[in-house]
């Protein structure tokens, strides 16, 4: 009897950990950000970047030239660098600024389009929709 109950409480625990497995492999996200395929709605990322993010952060695409965060365009951080730090908080950023879909959609637009815009830049550029004057 004791050698039955063994095997049937290993094969509870097997099967245990099988679904555990097999929830993890499935779950939503589980290969990360960076690992994604579908295409990002680029003008919604934009939009919450630049409600949340721009008065701190540089980034072309979102014409921004924030003064106290990292320039986004020359660091080019992956969508998970980004997400954790909108989790994380940390070197003056609060955490949780985002959460949920809206942090990953702007994580996954950062990592996109950062860097994009530096060849524009020492022409005026579009860093903080301005450009200079001609007669400055």
């Amino acid at each position: 009897m004791r050698h039955l109950a063994t095997r049937i409480a290993a094969f509870l625990v097997t099967l245990l950990v099988l679904s555990l497995v097999a929830a993890a492999c499935s779950a939503p996200g589980s290969g990360g950000l960076n690992e994604q395929t579908e295409p990002i709605d680029e003008d919604r990322g934009r939009e919450l970047f630049q409600k949340s993010c721009r008065s701190c952060h540089s980034l072309a695409d979102a014409r921004a030239a924030g003064v106290f965060g990292p320039d986004l365009d020359l660091l080019q951080p992956d969508a998970d660098r980004v997400r954790e730090q909108i989790t994380d908080g940390g070197g003056g950023m609060p955490p949780d600024l985002l959460d949920g879909a809206d942090a990953d959609l702007v994580a996954r637009y950062v990592a996109e389009v950062a860097g994009r815009g530096l060849e524009q830049e020492g022409e005026g550029g579009s860093r903080g929709g301005t450009a200079p004057s001609k007669d400055a």
